[in-house]
């Protein structure tokens, strides 16, 4: 006789929406004559207000979702039954930017983000209808960026918005003020002003092998030292992902010098190739610059195999910035600089609260009640992953 067979169904119930009215007393105090009113949660007196779970769902699809606050707003309408207006939305995203900066979120972040052992920073240029002005009323100049500092693993995930992707631009936002660890970050200048400060600098082998890529296409024959870089650094990524498995904290020394003399004897093979090699309006030629690029940042290049706590790419600011990428790609621009901040801001607290394993909505509802996740320095800090092949 056959067996029987079985099926489960999941769903959610049907949405409610609840009203509850609050009696609010007033009395005035004997003594000063001060009256003083009762206050409830997430309510104002006097008005309606929307509960910590519609604030959540709007800040959800604003930012999360990537949903304008329009379409959110008609979503919200769709799903939850509870006609809201696309100003509420976006002053959802605006009430948890600010809750967060009332409980000193940033400051927390500078501190715990300082107390790190490694971190990777980078910048990405967005689309801002309106502009920063200065005390004359006059745009600044530059194109508006988000700069995003991080953990390499999972941890924490700071988003900042500058007018320019200048170098006082980057100093003004003050997050690296404090760190003296190891920094992974692209060839940027903007940068490198944090440089003199820092236990060492990795450049980020990803940038670097596209760089060398571009050459090669140039003429795979006579630039086949910068093809045979590439196979190089791969190689370097697999040994120190070996040695770290086998729970050795560095590249065996006699391993590194045989990688590092292949890397000089290639990148001077590039220099010396390429000196004499005509190029447009005189300019020396992509190769020659190129190794002699690499030949001074020797050090940069190869510090991850000196420690292997520190990633050979800047992946994983690379997937940070794909949040705000995808926002943009979906909604076209942000229409002011508050709003692009109050969207850092929130997309900071959202993605490191999750980080830390707690739910999106649970770190909205908790913030609106007043008691936000803060970040934290940790004193025993994990080593992080080392990210994936480029």
């Amino acid at each position: 006789m056959l067996g029987d067979g079985w099926a489960q169904l999941w769903d959610v119930l049907e949405p409610v929406l609840e009203k509850v009215e609050w009696a609010l007393p007033r009395r005035r105090c004997v003594c000063c004559r001060k009256v003083t009113a009762a206050v409830v949660p997430h309510a104002r007196a006097g008005c309606v207000s929307y509960g910590p779970r519609l604030n959540a769902a709007a800040v959800l699809l604003a930012t999360e979702g990537n949903v304008p606050v329009e379409r959110a707003a008609m979503l919200i309408a769709a799903l939850l039954g509870v006609p809201v207006s696309s100003g509420f939305v976006a002053r959802a995203v605006e009430r948890l930017a600010a809750t967060r900066d009332a409980a000193g979120f940033d400051a927390a972040m500078r501190t715990a983000l300082g107390a790190e052992d490694v971190l990777c920073g980078d910048e990405r240029a967005v689309n801002v209808l309106g502009r920063d002005v200065d005390d004359a009323g006059r745009a600044l100049a530059g194109t508006p960026h988000i700069v995003t500092v991080r953990t390499p693993a999972p941890g924490l995930v700071w988003y900042a918005p500058t007018h320019s992707r200048s170098s006082e631009a980057i100093e003004g936002l003050q997050i690296l003020s404090g760190f003296r660890g190891y920094l992974v970050r692209d060839g940027y200048a903007g940068w490198y002003q944090c440089d003199a400060q820092l236990a060492g600098v990795q450049e980020c082998c990803a940038h670097l092998i596209r760089h060398l890529r571009g050459v090669v296409n140039l003429d795979p024959k006579v630039q086949a030292w910068a093809g045979r870089l590439i196979d190089l650094l791969r190689e370097a990524y697999r040994e120190v992902a070996a040695a770290r498995a086998a729970g050795h904290d560095r590249l065996d020394a006699d391993l590194l010098a045989a990688l590092r003399a292949r890397y000089d004897k290639d990148v001077e093979w590039g220099r010396l190739t390429n000196r004499c090699r005509d190029w447009t309006d005189g300019a020396h030629h992509p190769g020659h610059v190129l190794a002699t690029r690499f030949a001074t940042i020797a050090d940069r290049v190869w510090l991850f195999a000196t420690n292997v706590r520190i990633p050979w790419t800047n992946n994983a600011c690379e997937q940070a910035l794909r949040l705000p990428k995808r926002h943009q790609a979906v909604s076209g621009y942000w229409h002011t600089p508050a709003t692009l901040a109050a969207y850092c801001r929130v997309r900071s607290y959202l993605v490191s609260a999750s980080d830390h394993g707690l739910r999106a909505i649970e770190a909205i509802t908790t913030a609106l009640a007043g008691k936000p996740w803060l970040p934290v320095p940790r004193t025993n800090i994990p080593a992080p992953a080392l990210a994936t092949t480029a």
